[in-house]
């Protein structure tokens, strides 16, 4: 069976995009090491170098092999990626890597965490000092960072949890997690503003949030932001121009606008407000879970994805921030786990993880619709894709 084949027709079209961009997607190689079950019909093989052509078409360049690469952060020197390891069997890891400017990796070191399924990295403003999370028991590390962006000691870890003892608990195995998503904690992603950092919690059914110490590198708990019961938060997007935030509640299909309060950085309150939820499906009947959230280039439209429904919804971000959905569009695969926007704005590649294909769609910017192209390839068990930006 030859997997990876492109069904690119793009001979005689007009140019999509006004120059070529280089991008990378993480696969599951190894899909019973998950908390969740794909159902890609094979596993992939580690983390996809590719090349999207102003055309449109999408070519292979290499692979490199890796144990399920879930989430692939790139380094702000543009040298080097951090591929985050997600597997239930044993603790995670973060694979580091340099980057050649077409994508290709070349393996430097490994970075051991202290909990399982370990599912994103967030880099400090100063760059000394990384937070790594852990989904599977919301274990959350601080590791120093050196210069050329080795990750090192862990210098702080602790659970994250409100609730008291007793009152939650620990998944033993993914059918118990699969049934019980809320009865214990599971740290999703981690995000600095100014003063704080915020951390949504699926299980806690919250966002943390957390003081940040750049002196002695360390997060000091402040207090949660309780979300509407059973919505799930997961990840988060903050506006680039706005006291603003968007968190997609990943059980209710659901997106939370939030303004972020700066006021009083001494007094402690909640500095993270919901003050709208939008629904990023027409309706509630079926099953499906919300994914990937982002911001257009511009900032002036806000895409979600839908796993099950097997769509993007999306949003056109109004002057305050608030959000009105314009469209959902149906992403031609199942359960897309993730997507990017090229640098330019003017086209989505969508990783549909349970059809084990990417698709490359257009996008209007002035408008924020999406149109699909003809422009798939096949790439098994996809679940992130990560442009290589100059």
């Amino acid at each position: 069976m030859v997997w990876y084949r492109s069904h690119c027709d793009v001979a005689g079209s007009h140019s999509l995009l006004q120059q070529d961009y280089h991008f990378l997607v993480g696969t599951y190689s190894d899909l019973d090491a998950l908390a969740h079950k794909p159902y890609a019909p094979v596993p992939g093989k580690g983390i996809y170098a590719m090349t999207l052509s102003k055309g449109g078409a999408l070519k292979l360049n290499a692979i490199t092999a890796a144990l399920n690469p879930a989430v692939l952060i790139p380094h702000p020197s543009g040298k080097v990626i951090y591929a985050i390891v997600e597997t239930i069997r044993e603790t995670g890891s973060v694979l580091r890597y340099a980057v050649s400017s077409d994508g290709t990796l070349s393996f430097l070191d490994e970075f051991a965490a202290s909990g399982r399924s370990t599912c994103y990295l967030s880099l400090a403003p100063s760059r000394d000092a990384a937070i790594v999370i852990n989904y599977w028991d919301a274990v959350i590390d601080i590791a120093d960072v050196s210069d050329d962006g080795k990750l090192g000691q862990i210098t702080q870890s602790f659970r994250q949890h409100y609730r008291s003892a007793g009152t939650w608990r620990q998944v033993t195995s993914r059918e118990d997690h699969w049934g019980n998503r809320q009865v214990g904690p599971h740290a999703h992603c981690a995000h600095f503003w100014k003063d704080w950092v915020f951390i949504p919690d699926l299980g806690e059914n919250a966002v943390f949030q957390y003081r940040w110490d750049p002196k002695a590198r360390q997060l000091k708990g402040e207090t949660h932001i309780e979300f509407a019961a059973g919505s799930g938060p997961r990840h988060m997007v903050l506006h680039p121009n706005l006291d603003i935030c968007y968190v997609s509640n990943e059980l209710f299909n659901t997106v939370c606008v939030a303004t972020l309060d700066a006021s009083d950085p001494e007094v402690l309150k909640e500095r993270l407000i919901p003050i709208q939820y939008e629904s990023t499906l027409e309706g509630r009947g079926g099953v499906s879970y919300v994914s990937e959230i982002k911001l257009s280039p511009d900032a002036k439209f806000l895409y979600v994805s839908n796993r099950g429904d097997n769509s993007l919804a999306i949003f056109r971000v109004l002057p305050d921030g608030r959000l009105t959905r314009t469209g959902i569009v149906p992403t031609g695969g199942k359960f897309p786990r993730h997507f990017a926007i090229t640098p330019c704005g003017k086209a989505v590649i969508v990783a549909n993880q349970d059809s084990g294909q990417i698709r490359v769609f257009a996008r209007d910017i002035e408008s924020g619709d999406l149109s699909a192209t003809d422009c798939v390839y096949d790439v098994p068990a996809p679940n992130y894709v990560r442009f290589i930006c100059c």
